[in-house]
């Protein structure tokens, strides 16, 4: 048997194709074909070959010429032991050899014949199977075709006769064309608008001609199946196919979408374009800009896994300047960039200064990026710059290559911060010295000292003080001295101050005969002995270490007062042109101060004489009025003796008129006797009990025909009695004050009083309905002298709410005033029933 086309051969069939099958087969088919020769003799006589042909033609079939062989052998010899006489046994008669020669003959021709059947059979059965195979292949060749050209990343479409009849549309030329039915219509049906685009005349001329159409970047736009419109931009090959007889019998289309590349090229030549110009944008502002921008490079690459201190310190030796705008060549003193090019970092940064140093730690620090570090650096003419810096490092593979940079100027800056911050201190300086001076007005002196004191050492290292005196000579009020260890020093100072019989050159001297400042910048020893007053004044001054000096003279509305010296010892600076301002500002002040003094105590004494004379006056003027008013009392009597005189009407409104202006004047005898009192803090009150209820209605009784003179009316609204510990002079006085006002400007309109006791304290109000008190005088309606309305109209000294203030402030209490202008006012007095602190002796009152 054989085995079947493409199944996997069997064992038994390997086996029996084997040569030892093959001639194992002649042998057992040949032995079969004895036996059966042998059993069937009988029947098949005279035939003695008959078994062994078929033995021998299915070893020739089977196994070709040597099994054949070998079956011919043996069967020779079995036919002539079994058939061929003598029966059992091989001995060849002559008779038998012509037969055995036929048989042999006839088995070679026969085995050929098979042999030949068997190539044959074997060739023929090999190009069934080739063409099988081939025919598989071809199948799949097609199958893997079509499945290239469905899933191929292109536009492929078959088209086939002159009218370019679709056969074929992979996915992706189907949805370029929007899902149409292709398949078996002609392009021009398929897709009108491609004829519209010279599609349809390229492919015919690929198919009159035969030759291959190529086109790139072919714009072509399609209907989708929405109906909208998409262009696209591809790559076409157009290719003739031929039939078996070499004819053009279509054609195959190939087309690659190009869009997006062509976009992505246009939109990079736009972007290129866009860089070209943001380049062109960039070199404009670079060059233009008033900030450097720089580049600074590594002779050789920095590690970054160094220490700090060393990548600092290569820094500063191997790093230069690259590349750089004009404006940072113009920061160095250069006009052009290229005069800045190559210049080393050290040559730029002071290595002196912390700051610089430090900026560049903290940009290593922080990753090498740093953003407004402030640096000190020189320019070309060794002018010190301050500079705003913004760097980024340029890191490679951990290597330092270069740093990418900008830098301001911000010296003026700087030098403007440090300017007004040394304004502020030096305002802050005068106000702290101007609340000194204005401590105190009596000793002026010590104030001097202090502010002489407050001068050290934020001002000078050492501060003098010198003070004209009464008799025209100068006293050293003050040395103030910034180190302890200058004590001894200083206590030799005060010994030579001012002496204008002395060396005029001396700097306080010359200061205070000039009425200007001394400034010595650089005070040498030399200098100090040429102005010293003796040598032993050179000794001391020699001591002080001083190297800078200035001395300024209190002037002060045309008057010297002194003189204010300030030196430097200790400091490194050296006064200039503005600390000469500051200090020059600060001896004005101080001289105003003493001029400020002086007045006042002038004042001061001009207070006590006008105090004094008051007292005097009053005591004076109130003499001659007690017997005054007496003889108008006797007068008066006299005339009511007299009714019948015609005189007697007459001398009685006289009198009246004289009484009136006689009480008017003692009572402002007395309100400025009281003044005068309390100015010289000897105003009393002696505390006693007393019925304030029965007070208030006197007083009131008492001013009922006043009011009722001017047309007004008092109205009462008081308890019948509340006792409490007073001074009842000075408590009747402030009624009567009250009750004068209210009458005096609510003329014609009732005046309220009423007077009520609430938890220890009496509240006593005394109101009008009359012009009112302006907002503006309220506020300063209790002080001497002041008045809300024309002297002109209302008369008075201004003195009475003055007195009564200071009345009820003695007793404890409180006194204030509610008014609106045209509806009144309203007096408000508040007295505790029994003030703290009361003893039966005389209680003093102080202004």
């Amino acid at each position: 048997m054989q085995a079947g086309l493409g199944d996997r051969p069997s064992r038994l069939w390997l086996f029996a194709v084997s040569p030892i099958g093959r001639y194992g087969l002649a042998v057992l088919s040949t032995l079969v074909a004895a036996a059966f020769q042998a059993l069937l003799e009988h029947l098949i006589y005279p035939t003695p070959f008959l078994m062994f042909f078929g033995a021998v033609m299915l070893s020739g079939w089977w196994g070709g010429w040597g099994p054949a062989l070998i079956s011919i052998a043996i069967s020779m010899a079995g036919s002539s032991f079994i058939s061929l006489p003598p029966i059992g046994s091989l001995e060849l008669r002559h008779g038998n050899v012509f037969s055995l020669a036929i048989f042999v003959v006839v088995c070679l021709c026969m085995t050929r014949l098979n042999v030949m059947l068997r190539r044959t059979s074997a060739e023929r059965a090999a190009l069934l199977l080739r063409e099988r195979v081939a025919r598989r292949e071809v199948e799949a060749e097609r199958a893997r075709l079509h499945d290239l050209f469905m899933h191929a990343p292109a536009f492929i479409s078959l088209l086939q006769g002159p009218d370019h009849v679709y056969i074929l549309s992979n996915p992706l030329d189907s949805a370029a064309l929007g899902h149409r039915e292709l398949l078996g219509r002609p392009l021009r049906e398929a897709v009108p608008e491609a004829e519209r685009q010279g599609v349809v005349a390229l492919l015919d001329r690929v198919y009159a001609t035969g030759k291959v159409v190529v086109a790139n970047e072919m714009p072509l736009s399609l209907t989708q199946s929405d109906g909208s419109v998409r262009k696209f931009f591809l790559n076409f090959v157009y290719q003739p196919t031929r039939d078996t007889s070499g004819r053009i019998d279509g054609i195959v289309a190939f087309g690659f979408d190009v869009t997006a590349f062509v976009h992505a090229r246009e939109q990079e030549a736009a972007l290129a374009a866009e860089l070209k110009r943001g380049e062109e944008r960039y070199r404009t502002f670079v060059s233009q800009s008033t900030e450097g921008i720089f580049r600074a490079e590594m002779t050789q690459p920095l590690s970054t896994r160094l220490p700090r201190d060393e990548q600092l310190e290569l820094m500063l030796r191997h790093m230069y300047v690259a590349e750089s705008n004009d404006a940072m060549a113009r920061m160095y003193g250069f006009t052009h960039a290229a005069e800045l090019m190559g210049t080393a970092l050290e040559g730029l940064l002071v290595r002196e200064a912390s700051r610089n140093t430090g900026y560049l730690r903290a940009f290593i620090q922080s990753g090498y990026r740093l953003e407004n570090a402030e640096s000190h650096q020189v320019d070309r003419h060794g002018h010190l710059k301050v500079f705003l810096n913004n760097l980024v490092g340029i890191i490679e593979a951990e290597r330092l290559i270069g740093i990418w940079g900008t830098q301001r100027d911000v010296t003026e800056q700087r030098r403007a911060e440090e300017e007004l911050k040394h304004a502020e201190a030096n305002a802050r300086f005068l106000a702290e010295a101007s609340a000194v001076l204005a401590s105190s007005l009596d000793d002026y002196e010590a104030t001097l000292r202090n502010v002489a004191r407050l001068a050290v050492p934020a001002l000078a290292d050492w501060s003098l003080v010198d003070v004209a005196q009464a008799d025209g000579s100068f006293k050293r009020v003050e040395v103030a001295f910034a180190a302890p260890e200058d004590a001894e020093v200083a206590r030799e100072m005060r010994r030579f101050g001012i002496a204008p019989e002395g060396n005029t050159e001396h700097p306080a001297t010359r200061a205070l005969l000039r009425r200007e400042p001394v400034l010595i910048e650089n005070l040498t020893p030399e200098i100090i002995r040429a102005r010293a007053h003796t040598e032993e004044h050179v000794w001391v001054l020699l001591a002080t270490h001083a190297h800078s000096l200035l001395s300024v003279p209190l002037v002060a509305r045309g008057r010297v007062f002194g003189v204010i010296s300030f030196l430097l010892s200790r400091s490194k600076r050296n006064y200039t042109a503005t600390e000469r301002a500051l200090l020059e500002e600060l001896a004005r002040r101080m001289a105003l101060s003493m001029e400020n003094a002086r007045l006042y105590q002038e004042a001061r004494a001009a207070i006590l004489l006008r105090d004094e004379f008051l007292s005097v006056a009053s005591h004076e003027l109130k003499t001659p009025l007690t017997p005054l008013s007496l003889k108008l009392q006797m007068l008066a009597r006299e005339a009511r003796r007299q009714p019948e005189s015609p005189l007697r009407r007459f001398v009685e409104d006289y009198v009246a008129i004289g009484s009136k202006q006689v009480k008017k004047l003692s009572e402002l005898v007395s309100d400025l006797l009281d003044v005068s009192r309390i100015a010289g803090g000897r105003l009393r009150v002696e505390f006693e009990e007393v019925d304030l209820g029965s007070l208030v209605r006197e007083v009131v009784a008492r001013h009922e025909p006043e009011a009722a003179r001017v047309g007004s009316s008092l109205v009462l609204d008081a308890e019948e009695s509340l006792v409490g510990c007073w001074d009842r002079l000075r408590l009747e006085q402030v009624i009567t004050n009250l009750v004068d006002n209210a009458i005096k400007y609510g003329a014609g309109t009732p005046v309220h009083v009423h007077l009520h006791a609430d938890t220890g304290q009496v509240h006593l109000d005394v109101r009008d309905e009359g012009i009112g008190i302006a907002p503006e005088y309220q506020s300063r309606i209790f002080d001497r002298f002041a008045r809300a309305v024309s002297e002109r109209h209302y008369g008075g000294l201004g003195l009475g709410l003055y007195i009564t203030h200071t009345i009820v402030a003695a007793m404890g209490g409180s006194i204030r005033v509610e008014s609106t202008p045209g509806q009144g006012a309203t007096f408000r007095v508040v007295l505790p029933i029994r003030p703290p602190d009361v003893a039966s002796s005389p209680h003093p009152m102080l202004s």
